[in-house]
């Protein structure tokens, strides 16, 4: 691993590292990413093999390495994804986005550091045993049908990659698993996913939740395979399927083991679940109790409120699938604050299409399309959602660029809406 940067007075700097030198290995231990220098650093005594140049020397550390070694290392490069999955969402992109949303990664490394979602097509024997090995648990694994057939033909793939034995070493040798399903109608549903879950559940409680997930389709499919979309009444369709089943699988497993994403029950129109429905949120960020657990953290935080703001008049912008629930449950309680106006935008999609109706894929271009009519308001509340960690929407604008189109101050919701009134208040003031 290549040191790009040295922190002043840290043990790297004592220990005469420097920008630019290698670390090759540590007590003969070959160094290839950071996760290799995490697992081996906690050896004493240690010596760090460093290149420099054409020079390798031995640094020594009798005590081993206590704290942090104040070294900046460069990142590792992801591996590529070489499946050709036939739902693949970034198959969807439109054309002259940033290169990095083109970009597809298959690297257990980073279901492990992020919980992104692997297939596990790409990871050898040796990859297994280091996984074992480093207790690189928990892991994110993308299933979608155990079938071999289905699950080739959904990963656009020629060969069997074996996943259950793979699944079964893992379990066998205590690393934690959660799995997903990206259901396909006419797929893998019915009796497909019946058997994925038959097949999945004898891992548990190792294998600890699996995720069903409604296909996500933009307008921006040609020449890919031709897919339906989960309608409400396949929505409604899932949901009765699922909860047939659910008493069974919490009274064999202890635990509800499979979850349904909020988009079948606001598909469907059926009451979300209750808090404790989704055990220990561990699926949150598929989007698995997310809307569930908005609404408590609302809730909670509403009793908080102030009875009364600076008057101000706000637009509250969502996507078209949650603004049924913002509309019943958010808006009626904010309006009953003395001063304050809320009109709720739900924004349509035209970027990507009029099928996607979360707000995390809103843009900034379809936000000023939608709310340049609108009239004047004091402040827009965007879904933190929508942007990534650099700020940023889908189509590369910025939340500056939209307030200077629109004209208006803007805010991100980022830490709900207590905040936010707080701060009206102080302009009160």
């Amino acid at each position: 691993m290549k040191i790009v940067a040295v922190e002043p007075g840290s043990t790297a700097e004592e220990m005469g590292l420097q920008a630019g030198d290698d670390l090759l290995s540590i007590n003969g231990h070959r160094i290839s990413d950071y996760l290799d220098f995490e697992f081996w650093r906690d050896e004493q005594p240690l010596e760090l093999l460093i290149h420099r140049q054409s020079e390798e020397f031995i640094v020594e550390i009798d005590a081993g390495l206590e704290g942090p070694l104040g070294a900046e290392f460069e990142d590792f490069s992801p591996r590529f994804c070489g499946n050709s999955c036939i739902f693949c969402f970034i198959d969807q992109n439109p054309k002259n986005l940033r290169r990095t949303l083109y970009f597809k990664d298959e690297d257990y490394r980073l279901s492990f550091v992020f919980g992104n979602y692997v297939t596990l097509t790409n990871v050898s024997r040796r990859d297994l045993d280091r996984i074992v090995k480093m207790r690189l648990s928990p892991l994110y694994v993308s299933v979608h049908a155990t079938d071999p057939e289905i699950r080739k033909k959904m990963l656009g793939s020629k060969r069997d990659d074996h996943l259950l034995q793979k699944i079964d070493l893992l379990t066998r040798h205590g690393i934690v698993l959660h799995a997903q399903i990206v259901l396909c109608p006419g797929i893998n549903d019915g009796q497909v996913l019946q058997r994925t879950v038959d097949e999945l559940k004898v891992f548990h409680p190792q294998l600890k939740t699996l995720a069903i997930v409604p296909v996500g389709l933009t307008r921006h499919r040609a020449g890919l395979p031709s897919l339906h979309p989960v309608t409400p009444a396949v929505a409604s369709k899932v949901i009765q399927w699922y909860q047939s089943r659910l008493d069974g699988w919490r009274q064999q497993l202890q635990s509800g083991f499979v979850y349904l994403a909020d988009e079948f029950y606001l598909l469907a129109g059926e009451p979300l679940p209750a808090s404790e429905h989704y055990d220990t949120y561990d699926q949150i960020e598929n989007g698995v109790g997310m809307c569930r657990d908005f609404l408590d953290g609302f809730a909670q935080e509403a009793e908080l409120f102030p009875s009364r703001v600076a008057p101000q008049r706000i637009l509250l912008v969502s996507g078209n699938l949650a603004a049924p629930l913002l509309r019943e449950f958010v808006v009626p309680r904010l309006q009953k604050i003395v001063g304050l106006e809320v009109e709720l935008y739900n924004i349509t999609n035209r970027f990507y299409g009029e099928s996607i109706t979360v707000s995390g894929l809103l843009t900034g271009q379809d936000i000023a399309s939608e709310l340049k009519n609108a009239a004047k308001a004091d402040l827009i509340l965007l879904p933190p959602n929508c942007l990534n960690h650099e700020g940023v929407f889908l189509d590369d604008s910025t939340p500056t660029e939209l307030q200077n189109i629109l004209q208006t101050p803007i805010q991100i919701v980022h830490n709900g809406f207590l905040p936010i009134l707080k701060s009206l208040n102080e302009l009160q003031q």
